[in-house]
């Protein structure tokens, strides 16, 4: 039976891979569509009206961490290490309280911007706190899928641990001994999944000073659990053996597994993405957090030719700063722009919101999302042509929405969001949480944690 239908939409895109469904509806059975057409729209019980409206598949953030999300717009000096000592010296002070207000407020951003999924790289665990329940109740309120990515940090980044000691942070609160971690990333891969949380794991940089031990026994533990490991994958100078690729060093370090995906990856060659792609390992690209560090500019097109595990996102909202998937994408299609002006096999719009769906469906292991083909879930967004943000554009331009995205999109919000059998988002509104509340706490986070 048909319990929900979207009707009179203007335009509709099952896929950034086919041709859009000009004048359609989408009818919606337990949260799965199950018939797309044109004309008389099927009776149902709800509908929502989407006349004048653009309706695409939700967007998938194969990266990001919640709990960032009260340290946003912070100032550090120092690049990426600089950067990471700032925020360590306030999530040393996090709380499971802390955590859920970040994780509202970086889920909410997330929903605004059309995004019905999100991997969440969580990787700050104190021994005593439970910083799992929070996110996992956060993404529960606003109705959100969440792969939560029980990461660890048995180390941190270069000296960082030194100089974080030397001004009296507590690191017992930033890093777990290797075998506490192990333990309670079992007990976490141990709970139930369903068809709205799903589990993860991974360190969050890879160890390179034990001769692999760690990494094995998480593998071990992955495998058990047929989980995939997420890490944050960025080689630094001085890393790789001579003549060695970033492949190769992966291989070393244990982390070429079918079904694991590594983050950001900006000195990777197109060869190492490819031998990624063919080892099933994906690789996300988050194209805010590499422009404000200053990394190259990634040849996505040919990197998208050679492995189809390959994924735009965000990053979290301490380096990202913006928490919104269609931003992110306009962003990385701009920066190719930029970039490879005169390839010949430039990176298309339709490509550019192709990896914010189902190349990050892809990625996380979960491949039946992304895309709003009869039998998938019904994950969707729903943007107004009729809004002030898309005055000016004439009638049909709108059957190019992906190039008109990319050229137009200046950051408003999605009018409506499903999520399966979930209204998120209905008139710009939320309906299972209220937004100046999220906005309330998390400020006051932010200042407790951050503030001078």
């Amino acid at each position: 039976m048909v319990q929900l239908v979207v009707q009179n939409a203007a335009v509709i895109v099952t896929d950034w891979s086919s041709a859009p469904i000009l004048d359609g509806w989408i009818a919606i059975s337990d949260g799965k569509v199950s018939e797309i057409g044109t004309g008389a729209s099927p009776n149902a019980p709800e509908t929502i009206d989407a006349d004048g409206c653009l309706v695409y598949p939700g967007a998938v953030a194969a990266h990001h961490h919640l709990f960032q999300g009260t340290s946003r717009g912070v100032s550090s000096p120092g690049g990426l290490l600089g950067w990471l000592g700032t925020q360590y010296r306030a999530w040393a002070r996090l709380t499971p309280a802390d955590v859920e207000s970040a994780a509202l407020a970086s889920l909410s951003l997330l929903a605004l911007g059309g995004c019905t999924t999100v991997a969440s790289f969580e990787y700050i665990h104190p021994v005593g706190s439970d910083f799992v329940t929070p996110v996992v109740s956060a993404a529960e309120k606003i109705g959100l899928r969440l792969l939560y990515v029980r990461g660890c940090a048995p180390r941190l980044e270069g000296e960082l641990a030194d100089q974080l000691e030397s001004v009296g942070v507590d690191l017992t609160r930033l890093r777990e001994p290797e075998d506490v971690a192990l333990a309670r990333t079992r007990e976490v891969l141990s709970r139930p999944q369903s068809d709205r949380l799903r589990w993860a794991c991974g360190p969050t940089t890879p160890i390179i000073d034990d001769g692999g031990s760690f990494q094995r026994e998480l593998n071990k533990i992955a495998d058990e659990f047929e989980v995939g490991i997420h890490t944050h994958f960025h080689p630094l100078p001085g890393q790789l053996a001579d003549g060695e690729s970033a492949f190769d060093f992966a291989s070393r370090l244990g982390l070429i597994r079918h079904g694991n995906w590594f983050a950001h990856g900006s000195r990777l060659s197109t060869n190492d993405v490819a031998a990624l792609g063919d080892a099933g390992v994906g690789v996300v690209h988050c194209p805010s957090c590499s422009l404000q560090l200053g990394y190259d500019i990634p040849p996505l097109a040919d990197w998208a030719a050679a492995n189809d595990r390959l994924a735009v996102s965000v990053d979290g909202a301490a380096s990202n700063d913006r928490g919104s998937m269609l931003l992110e994408s306009q962003l990385a299609w701009q920066a190719q722009r930029a970039r490879f002006g005169g390839a010949p096999n430039l990176l298309s719009a339709n490509q550019a919101l192709g990896l914010t769906t189902a190349g990050g469906a892809r990625a996380i292991n979960w491949p039946e999302l992304g895309g709003l083909t009869v039998g998938r879930p019904a994950d969707l967004a729903i943007v107004d042509f009729g809004s002030i943000d898309y005055a000016g554009i004439p009638l049909g331009e709108r059957a190019k929405p992906a190039e008109l995205l990319m050229k137009v999109y200046a950051g408003a919000p999605v009018r409506d969001l499903i999520v399966g059998e979930r209204i998120v988002l209905r008139q710009g509104k939320f309906v299972s949480i209220d937004l100046s509340a999220v906005i309330t706490a998390a400020n006051g986070t932010a200042e407790a944690l951050h503030g001078r």
